[in-house]
C-alpha cells in the first residue's frame, strides 16, 4: 500500500497566520516610538566617544613627546581638531588626528571653562596636566546631550553623563 501517513498533518490555517502578523504589528506600532529615542542617544554617545577619544589621545602624545598639544572647538561650525607646539605657534598635525572632526548633522559643540565661559581650545602639557573644562555635544531640537568634563589639571577628560535628556 502506498499510503501516506495514518495521522493527518496539522497545519497553520490562513486566520491562524493573519492573527499573528496582527499582534506583531500592533507590538511594533507600540514599540517604535522608544526605539527612536534609542538612535538619537546613540548617535549622541557616539560623537561624545570620538571626542573623548581624541582627548586621550591628545593627553598620551603630550606626555610621550614632552610637547603641548591643543584641542580647538568651534562652536560655530560644530568642528574640533588638534594641533601640536612648534616652536611659539601651534600647527596642524600631519596625521589621522589632525583631521578636523565634524559633528553630525543637525549637533552642536560647547566647550566652557570652570567659571562657565566660551572656550576656544583646550592645552595638554608635557606633564600629563590638562586645562579644565567642560563640553556638550547635544542634538538640536531635542533635549538628548552628553557631557564631557575635565574637572581638574590633574585629571584627563571623562564622561560626565551619558546621553540622557539634557535639563531644561
Amino acid at each position: 500500500m502506498n499510503r501516506r501517513s495514518q495521522h493527518p498533518r496539522r497545519a497553520f490555517t490562513l486566520l491562524e497566520l493573519v492573527l499573528v502578523l496582527i499582534i506583531l504589528c500592533v507590538a511594533l506600532a507600540v514599540t517604535a516610538p522608544s526605539l527612536s529615542g534609542w538612535n538619537r542617544g546613540s548617535k549622541s554617545r557616539d560623537a561624545g566617544e570620538q571626542f573623548l577619544a581624541l582627548t586621550r589621545w591628545a593627553r598620551t602624545q603630550a606626555l610621550a613627546n614632552a610637547q603641548v598639544f591643543r584641542l580647538n572647538v568651534d562652536s560655530r561650525s560644530n568642528t574640533y581638531f588638534l594641533t601640536a607646539q612648534d616652536g611659539q605657534q601651534f600647527v596642524r598635525l600631519s596625521s589621522e588626528f589632525g583631521r578636523v572632526f565634524t559633528l553630525p548633522e543637525g549637533f552642536r559643540i560647547v566647550m566652557i571653562d570652570a567659571q562657565a565661559q566660551p572656550l576656544e581650545s583646550v592645552d595638554f602639557f608635557p606633564t600629563g596636566r590638562t586645562q579644565p573644562a567642560r563640553v556638550r555635544i547635544a542634538r538640536d531640537g531635542d533635549n538628548y546631550a552628553v557631557d564631557i568634563e575635565c574637572p581638574s589639571p590633574a585629571e584627563g577628560f571623562r564622561l560626565a553623563s551619558q546621553p540622557q535628556e539634557a535639563a531644561r
